[in-house]
């Protein structure tokens, strides 16, 4: 789908985009906001992907520095660190329009039509906590249940006060917080149909997955001064 058919009929209602950049990398053993391919930082990357399809580019990190140049809005977790939520609520504080897509510096891809699938979901179901994607999932013990992406989904921005309140007691699991919050969910099989690798949700955690991804060697930089 073209940008401009994006931007026709995007939902007033989600008019800013939201990229979580604080986590603290233990896996990749460097800070992943400085993951690149063939020279262009990721996150860079994404930021130009997502451009055309909204009005303001909100990332949550602690390295100003790495964004010089880049039209985005930088803030900072205003809570106690418990992980992506801390990161959304941030983002939320700090939004311009009630709802926020929400995605990640390690998921490189955006997917317009994903958008598009969201936001005939925010239509239909406005005034809503938000919307995700849920997929089948198998668990150690071999049983199949279903699992939300955290990630590629739209959070309201009246989810602020239970947040607060998820953060301040130490309860950070995401999946739960949209279970309990009444997010809307779409189907698998809806979101295949657009998505049939699942590519969008892939995340780089590891330097193997990097490596494997075609990412250039972690290099010194001066980004964070």
């Amino acid at each position: 789908m073209k940008p401009d058919q994006i931007k026709r009929t995007k939902n007033p209602l989600c008019r800013t985009a939201a990229i979580l950049a604080g986590g603290k990398s233990l896996r990749m053993g460097t800070d992943k906001q400085v993951l690149s391919r063939d020279g262009q930082i990721l996150v860079h990357s994404l930021i130009k992907q997502m451009e055309p399809y909204f009005d303001e580019i909100i990332i949550v990190t602690k390295s100003a520095g790495l964004y010089q140049g880049q039209n985005v809005l930088l803030t900072r977790d205003k809570l106690p660190s418990r992980g992506p939520l801390s990161g959304i609520h941030a983002a939320l504080t700090v939004a311009a329009s009630p709802y926020i897509y929400l995605a990640a510096c390690d998921m490189p891809e955006f997917e317009p039509g994903l958008l598009e699938l969201l936001l005939e979901e925010l239509d239909s179901c406005h005034p809503c906590s938000g919307i995700a994607v849920e997929r089948e999932f198998r668990s150690r013990d071999g049983s199949l249940r279903l699992r939300p992406e955290i990630f590629h989904a739209i959070y309201a921005k009246s989810l602020l006060p239970v947040l607060r309140k998820q953060v301040l007691a130490q309860r950070s699991k995401v999946e739960h917080f949209m279970r309990e919050t009444g997010f809307h969910f779409l189907k698998e099989k809806k979101v295949r149909q657009i998505l049939p690798d699942w590519s969008v949700f892939t995340n780089i955690n590891t330097p193997e997955e990097a490596s494997a991804a075609g990412l250039d060697p972690p290099a010194a930089t001066d980004y964070f001064s």
